[in-house]
């Protein structure tokens, strides 16, 4: 059942149609093509990758904005000079964001962008993660996992296994990758539904974690749990030790990268262009 909830956006309340088991504490508006929220605990706010355009266009018109955690906008436009950053990843006092075919590195003070590593070959980079001593990036179109560290920025793992992923969260000494799915089509539907994967950090072997859930985007654990989200039908689960997946969220569809902080989970609609923070029961 689903039920309507108040929520303030950005200058005005509004009705948004919500799970029975989420609440909304806050929705803000304005942002085009928002792709993904991630958490700096060090400055309590959230940095969100803007794409502003095609998910796929060079344009230079991508960019960080800043947001506090109650959802007011801190600088719409904080860090720029890019074309389409989706996944966020935060190390060493610098923010990692997947651009197409770049790593892009951000000072976390001072929005500044320190550097842009090219991905030779890589088509469309998506996601990032971070074991807090290197970076983890999917390219979804050429079933591949790039690696930075120290300095280098190289082909980590190249399989069709991966079936276009998308999604990377770091997890306990495992690095869970959400795919798409296998035959991807115009649309970005797929022939058949993603699974959550698990790779292991040092022999690269691919389990399944989760099978056939959908077109995976973002991975989180919220509240010691381990949840992600489908794009194409705007639904996130709760996936279980033995693998079963449970529908906890309802959402529009274009559901992108979603976050997750002290008891939050923040949604980015992304063809909505709002972000959205909600606690679930």
């Amino acid at each position: 059942m689903q039920i309507l909830k108040p929520l303030v956006t950005a200058g005005c309340l509004a009705l948004f149609p919500l799970s029975a088991e989420a609440g909304s504490l806050w929705s803000t508006e304005g942002f085009d093509m928002p792709e993904s929220v991630l958490f700096d605990a060090s400055n309590d706010r959230l940095v969100v990758s803007v794409m502003q355009g095609a998910p796929n266009a060079v344009d230079g018109n991508g960019h960080l904005a800043l947001l506090s955690t109650d959802g007011k906008v801190i600088d719409a436009a904080w860090a720029t000079g890019m074309d389409a950053p989706k996944g966020l990843a935060l190390m060493d006092g610098q923010i990692f964001a997947a651009d197409l075919t770049h790593l892009r590195i951000v000072d976390a003070a001072s929005g500044e962008l320190v550097a842009s590593l090219p991905a030779a070959g890589a088509v469309f980079l998506n996601d990032v993660a971070t074991n807090g001593q290197a970076v983890f990036v999917s390219d979804m179109m050429t079933h591949t996992i790039w690696r930075y560290a120290d300095g280098r920025f190289e082909k980590w793992l190249e399989t069709p296994e991966l079936a276009h992923p998308n999604g990377l969260f770091w997890d306990d000494g495992r690095l869970l990758v959400g795919s798409w799915g296998k035959g991807l089509q115009q649309d970005f539907t797929t022939e058949a539904p993603g699974s959550l994967l698990s790779i292991d950090a040092e022999t690269k072997a691919i389990s399944v974690v989760a099978s056939n859930i959908g077109n995976i985007d973002g991975i989180v654990r919220l509240n010691g749990k381990l949840v992600l989200n489908d794009w194409i039908n705007g639904k996130a689960f709760e996936i279980s030790e033995d693998g079963s997946a449970t529908e906890i969220l309802a959402e529009p569809a274009g559901l992108a990268d979603i976050g997750a902080a002290n008891g939050v989970l923040y949604l980015p609609h992304m063809l909505e262009g709002r972000i959205e923070a909600v606690t679930l029961d």
